[in-house]
């Protein structure tokens, strides 16, 4: 008869106790034996270290404090989510394939393994859009994040044991490619079109741990726009817009952030605005 998991982990739990307290093999053995009903042969090669349940061995997990991990967290917060399920730790990222694409690269090096990007095939049958996604299984990085989320300026430690201001950086980089766009700005006062970075979001205090990043290391002030919901809306939660508006603060965002939100048909327009000398530049704040 096949043991179940549950057991063979808690047989395998009393083992390494009764080892602790420097029982004998044959003792261990014979009352696992006859409490789980686990065959002799099994246990002798638990005991020897040969072997052990699935579940009970001890994975060596790497997790390195590089500044792609701020990349990684930051895209979490935006478009991520940790599962636990049947004792994983589930670390998962969705969103666009460029996007996720650069997030495998990022979590492969910080991780030391290699990690590939699925496309969501389930997802693209049901709704009709692309959607690509990560998931790897990994607990320390579980952990982290779980801490990250409950307490965003716990981050800033773990940036500051380090190179702070590239660790900045990438955290804004990441959240921006999750949570972030480039607006193009048309109207009729204007021969050239003006760009607005934009991020968006329900999370005030992530949106403001960015906008304080910002102004630290780049001096960049970004303003806040707020969206509350309507009744009409499917949304349910206040959307916090951060807009940079000047061209000083825009030209200097785009020369630190590299950012996939930056799609080839929108270069040219950021270059042109970036080059044209305004005499006096107008600052248009978009609607909420």
């Amino acid at each position: 008869m096949k043991t179940s998991t549950e057991t063979r982990i808690k047989a395998y739990k009393l083992m390494k106790e009764l080892k602790k307290k420097e029982i004998s093999k044959k003792e261990t053995v014979d009352r696992i034996n006859k409490e789980f009903e686990i065959s002799t042969s099994t246990l002798y090669d638990w005991y020897a270290g040969r072997n052990a349940p699935w579940e009970s061995k001890e994975k060596i997990e790497n997790l390195e404090y590089n500044k792609e991990l701020f990349y990684i967290l930051g895209a979490m917060l935006g478009d991520g989510c940790i599962y636990y399920w049947r004792g994983q730790y589930q670390v998962k990222i969705y969103g666009e394939e460029e996007f996720i694409r650069k997030c495998a690269e990022k979590l492969s090096i910080c991780l030391r393994k290699n990690i590939n990007h699925y496309f969501y095939k389930s997802y693209y049958e049901k709704w009709g859009s692309n959607l690509w996604f990560i998931n790897t299984v990994h607990k320390k990085l579980f952990i982290l994040f779980k801490e990250i989320r409950s307490n965003p300026y716990r981050i800033l430690d773990l940036m500051g044991k380090s190179n702070y201001k590239e660790n900045s950086l990438q955290f804004v980089e990441g959240f921006f490619d999750a949570e972030g766009c480039v607006k193009i700005i048309k109207e009729k006062v204007r021969k050239i079109p003006k760009i607005c970075p934009d991020i968006c979001c329900t999370d005030y205090e992530y949106v403001e741990l960015c906008r304080k990043l910002l102004k630290k290391h780049l001096n960049i002030e970004a303003r806040y726009s707020i969206q509350k919901p309507k009744k009409h809306w499917n949304a349910k939660k206040t959307s916090y817009h951060l807009r940079i508006y000047r061209k000083e603060y825009v030209r200097r965002f785009f020369e630190n952030i590299n950012t996939t939100k930056l799609k080839p048909e929108k270069i040219q327009y950021v270059k042109n605005w970036l080059k044209n000398k305004d005499k006096k530049e107008i600052i248009t704040l978009l609607p909420s």
